[in-house]
C-alpha cells in the first residue's frame, strides 16, 4: 500500500468521522433530527443515522482497512463516508439565511445528496467483486456520474423557491414562501422541474435494480451465493423506498399513521444492508479478510444491527402514534412492543452465534444427527456430501474434506491454507478405506474433538462399506439380468445358425441323394447299365453328407473334446486353422479333465479368439497357453496382429462367451494394442460344475 493510498484511506476515514460527530452532535444537543424536518423527523431525534449510516460506515472502514487494494473495498469506504457528510450538510443548512448563501450551502448538500446516491448504486451494483462482467454495465455504470451534474444547472435554473420544489423545502427549519434565488437564469427555468424529478435518486435506483438483477440472473451457481441476501433485500427494499421517495413531498407535519409506519419499515430494510454484506463476507469467506478478525468484527456488527433492529420494532408503535395518542399510551406500547419482540430478539442472536461460531452441538446431538441420516442414505453421492457438511458445521471448521478413491467432497471454502489441520482414517475390517480432513479452526481443536471425529469417522466407515456393497450387488444384479438376456440371445442365434447349416447343407445333400436314388431304381428297373454311374456318384455324395454332419456336429460340440479332453481338441483345433499356431500347454492337462461345462467354455474362447485372428488381425501366428493355478484354469490366445478396433471389445462372439465364462464364475479379458496384437484370457475355477 504506497502512501498516497494510506493518506486517502485516513483521509476518508475522518471526514466520515467528522460527518457522524456533526450529525450526532445536533441531535443530542439540540434535539433535532438527521433530517431536520418534515417527515423525517419521525424517526426521533437520531433519525436515519442509526439506520443505516453508522452500520455503513463502520463495515465500510472495516473493509478498506483490511483489504485497501480491492475496488470493492473502496467503493464502500466512499459510500460509508459521503453518506454521513451528506446528513451532517443536511443539518447545518438550518444556519443559513435565505440570501445567497442558503442556495450555495443548497447546491453543496444536493451535490453531497446526488453522490450519496451514485455510491451507493455503484456499490451494491458491483457487489461483491467491485467488477461487472458486461460492457454494457460498465458503460451504464459510468453514465451514473452525469447526475452530478444536475445540482449546478438546477442552481442557474430555479429562480425562486416555493411550495413546488422538492428538495428545497424540507430542510429548512421554519419554511419561508418565497426565496428568490439571485443566481438563476431565466431562460434555463424550463430545466428546474424535470432535473428535480431525477435528483432524488431515482435514476440511480433504476440502474442499480437493473444492473443487479442482470447479473445476478446470468451469474454461476457460486456467484449467485455471494450475491443473493443483497438481491433479496434490495429486492424487498424497492417498493417502500419508491413509495417513501413519491410521498414524502406531500405529507409534513401531519403525516398519517400508515406513511410513519411507511418510513420505520423502509429505515429498517436500509439498515440491513450493511447486516448482509457482513453475512456474504463471512459466509463466503470475501475478500481473504482473516477469519478470527473477520468473525470477531461480524458478531459485532451483527450484533449491533439485532440491537438496531429491536430499538426499532419497540419504539415504531409509540413514534407512529406519539401525536395521537397520550405520552402515557405511547410509552406503555412501547414496553408491550419491546416485550412481544424480545423473543425475536433472542432467536435472531442465536442464528448470528451460529452463523459466525458454527452450530455448537454436543457429541450426542452431532452422532444422533449423522445416524439418523444414515438409514436414509442409499449412494455416496448423497452420503459423502451429508458427513463433510456435518463434521464442518459440528466442529465450526474453515472447511472438511472427505477424500475415497476417485472421490473427493468439501463442504466449507478452501480459499485458505489446504493443509488439513485435523486429519481422521475411515477405517472397515482393518483396511482404510478414504480420510476425513479438517480444516484450521479459530482456537484449534481440542481433544474431545478428535475423540468425536474418530466415533464419527467409524460409524461412517461401517456405512460407507454398506452402501459400496449395496450399490455392487445392484450393479451385480443389473449385469446378471443383463447376461442373461444375453445368453438367450446367442442361444437363439446359435440355433437358427444350426438350422441355417442344416438347411443350406446337409438338408440339401440328403434332397439330392433322394433324387439320385429314384434316378438309379428307374435306371436299375429298364436294366440301364449307367445305374452304376449313379451308385458311385451316391456314395460319393453320402461320404461328403457324412463330412458335413461331422463338421456340424463338431461345430455344436467337437467329439475329440468329450473323448480326449482339452488340450487335444485344442490342438486339433489349431491344425485346422489357415495361419501358424502354437499350443502350449501344462504336462498335468493332458491327462486332466476339467468338467464338461468348464472345457466346453475353455475351448469355444479359444476357439473364438482364433476367429477373430483368422478375420480380423491379420496375424502370421497365434499362440495358445494353457496352465492351471490356484484352483482356476488359465487359457490365454494371443497373436502378432494389428489389433481390435476402438472399442476392443472383440465383437458380440466373445461377449456371448463372457457372460458363459462369467456364470460359471470365470472372467474374461480382451487386451488389445493397436500395432502389437491382441491377448485374449480367460480363467475358470476348475471344480467349478466339475459333476
Amino acid at each position: 500500500m504506497s502512501n498516497w493510498s494510506r493518506i486517502t484511506l485516513y483521509a476518508l476515514v475522518s471526514l466520515g468521522g467528522a460527518g457522524l460527530l456533526v450529525s450526532g452532535w445536533r441531535a443530542v444537543v439540540e434535539g433535532h433530527a438527521t433530517f431536520v424536518h418534515g417527515p423525517h423527523e419521525a424517526l426521533g431525534p437520531f433519525g436515519w443515522l442509526a439506520f443505516g449510516v453508522i452500520p455503513g460506515y463502520v463495515v465500510g472502514t472495516w473493509v478498506a482497512i483490511k483489504r485497501p487494494d480491492h475496488p470493492q473495498a473502496r467503493r464502500m469506504l466512499v459510500t460509508g463516508t459521503v453518506t454521513p457528510v451528506a446528513l451532517a450538510l443536511a443539518g447545518l443548512l438550518r444556519a443559513a439565511d435565505q440570501g445567497p448563501w442558503f442556495w450555495l450551502a443548497n447546491t453543496v448538500f444536493q451535490f453531497a445528496f446526488t453522490l450519496t446516491a451514485i455510491t451507493i448504486a455503484l456499490a451494491l451494483a458491483s457487489f461483491p467483486e467491485g467488477t461487472v462482467e458486461r460492457n454494457w454495465q460498465r458503460w451504464v455504470l459510468r453514465a451514473v456520474w452525469l447526475q452530478l451534474a444536475i445540482p449546478p444547472i438546477l442552481l442557474l435554473a430555479t429562480p425562486t423557491s416555493t411550495d413546488e420544489p422538492y428538495l428545497l423545502k424540507p430542510y429548512l427549519a421554519v419554511p419561508p414562501p418565497e426565496v428568490v434565488n439571485p443566481f438563476a437564469v431565466p431562460w434555463l427555468a424550463w430545466l428546474a422541474e424535470p432535473l428535480q424529478v431525477l435528483l432524488p435518486g431515482y435514476l440511480c435506483s433504476a440502474i442499480l435494480v437493473l444492473v443487479l438483477t442482470a447479473r445476478f440472473v446470468q451469474a454461476d451457481r457460486a456467484r449467485r451465493a455471494r450475491m443473493r441476501l443483497v438481491v433479496y433485500l434490495l429486492g424487498a427494499t424497492s417498493p417502500f423506498f419508491l413509495g417513501y421517495t413519491v410521498l414524502s413531498p406531500w405529507y409534513g407535519d401531519g403525516n398519517p399513521l400508515w406513511y410513519r409506519l411507511l418510513t420505520a419499515v423502509l429505515a429498517i430494510l436500509l439498515s440491513l444492508f450493511p447486516v448482509v454484506i457482513v453475512i456474504a463476507i463471512v459466509r463466503h469467506r470475501l475478500y481473504d479478510i482473516d477469519l478470527v478478525v473477520r468473525r470477531s468484527v461480524t458478531y459485532g456488527v451483527l450484533s449491533l444491527g439485532i440491537a438496531a433492529l429491536y430499538l426499532a420494532l419497540a419504539a415504531a408503535p409509540g413514534l407512529a402514534l406519539g401525536n395521537t395518542v397520550p405520552v402515557e399510551l405511547a410509552v406503555a406500547l412501547t414496553i408491550v412492543a419491546a416485550a412481544v419482540f424480545h423473543p425475536l430478539r433472542r432467536v435472531l442472536e442465536r442464528l448470528a452465534d451460529r452463523l459466525v461460531f458454527g452450530e455448537r452441538v454436543n457429541r450426542y446431538q452431532l452422532l444422533t444427527a449423522f445416524g439418523a441420516r444414515l438409514e436414509q442414505a442409499v449412494d455416496l453421492g448423497e452420503l459423502l456430501p451429508h458427513l463433510a457438511d456435518t463434521v464442518w458445521r459440528g466442529l465450526a471448521a474453515e472447511w472438511v474434506r472427505v477424500t475415497l478413491p476417485n472421490v473427493v467432497v468439501v463442504a466449507g471454502s478452501t480459499a485458505g491454507p489446504d493443509v488439513a489441520a485435523l486429519r481422521v482414517g475411515l477405517e472397515r475390517g482393518g483396511e482404510v478405506v478414504g480420510h476425513i480432513e479438517c480444516g484450521p479452526r479459530s482456537g484449534g481443536y481440542q481433544p474431545g474433538d478428535r475423540e468425536l471425529l474418530d466415533t464419527l469417522a467409524a460409524q461412517a466407515a461401517t456405512a460407507i462399506a454398506n452402501v459400496q456393497l449395496t450399490t455392487q450387488l445392484a450393479e451385480q444384479v443389473t449385469e446378471l439380468a443383463r447376461s442373461r438376456s444375453r445368453i438367450v440371445a446367442a442361444q437363439d442365434t446359435e440355433r437358427r445358425r444350426i438350422e441355417r447349416n442344416i438347411h443350406d447343407g446337409a438338408q440339401q445333400h440328403v434332397v439330392a441323394l433322394i433324387m439320385k436314388l429314384r434316378l438309379a431304381r428307374n435306371q436299375l428297373a429298364r436294366g440301364d447299365r449307367s445305374a452304376d454311374n449313379v451308385l458311385d456318384e451316391l456314395q460319393h455324395d453320402a461320404r461328403e453328407l457324412l463330412t458335413d454332419l461331422r463338421e456340424l456336429a463338431h461345430g455344436i460340440h467337437p467329439p475329440v473334446l468329450s473323448d480326449q479332453g482339452l488340450v487335444a481338441a485344442v490342438q486339433a483345433r489349431a491344425d485346422r486353422m489357415p495361419l501358424e499356431v502354437h499350443v502350449h500347454a501344462e504336462p498335468a492337462l493332458y491327462d486332466q479333465r476339467l468338467g464338461t461345462e468348464i472345457e466346453g467354455a475353455a475351448y469355444f474362447v479359444i476357439c473364438e479368439a482364433l476367429t477373430n485372428v483368422v478375420k480380423h488381425a491379420e496375424a502370421a501366428t497365434a499362440h495358445i497357453d494353457l496352465s492351471t493355478q490356484d484352483g482356476k484354469v488359465a487359457v490365454r490366445v494371443r497373436d502378432d496382429g494389428v489389433g481390435l478396433g476402438p472399442d476392443g471389445s472383440g465383437g458380440n462372439g466373445l461377449t456371448n462367451l463372457r457372460d458363459r465364462v462369467e456364470a460359471l464364475g470365470g472372467r474374461v479379458r480382451v487386451d488389445s494394442v493397436p500395432g502389437a496384437g491382441t491377448r485374449v484370457c480367460a480363467e475358470l475355477p476348475v471344480q467349478a460344475h466339475n459333476g
